[in-house]
């Protein structure tokens, strides 16, 4: 029987669930620092960039999985993502999901995005995309 491959973006091994949870103090949502830096793709359901800002490059996976890696650090930032076409279209219902890109390294360590796009029913499937980052 051949080995199914694995289609999430937990490293090999390694379960979600046992991450530590992670608190931070009350006072660390202040206004701090300067400068919130934005990322930013619009990409076909090839997986194709169609547009962005800071984006070094967009590319599908597989069916329903795509990664886009910014030029820079997103590791801390926010990630928000509809499905949605490049153009005057609209793209059909669906559901998307993002986390930052696991096992990336060299020069593009945390700075990739995972995202999986389903049709309604939850079968994984090709749609167009608008992502947003937002960090610090």
């Amino acid at each position: 029987m051949a080995e199914q491959e694995n289609l999430t973006n937990a490293p090999q091994g390694k379960s979600l669930e046992s991450e530590p949870r992670i608190e931070a103090p009350a006072d660390a949502y202040g206004v701090e620092g300067c400068c919130v830096r934005q990322f930013w793709a619009v990409v076909e359901t090839d997986g194709r960039l169609v547009r962005g800002r800071n984006v070094w490059r967009a590319r599908r996976l597989r069916t329903g999985v795509y990664e886009v890696v910014f030029t820079g650090d997103v590791s801390n930032g926010v990630f928000t993502a509809t499905i949605g076409r490049p153009g005057i279209y609209t793209e059909p219902a669906g559901m998307i999901s993002v986390a930052l890109r696991c096992c990336l390294s060299g020069q593009r360590e945390n700075k990739g995005v995972w995202v999986d796009t389903h049709d309604p029913d939850g079968t994984r499937s090709d749609r167009a995309f608008h992502l947003m980052v937002h960090t610090q």
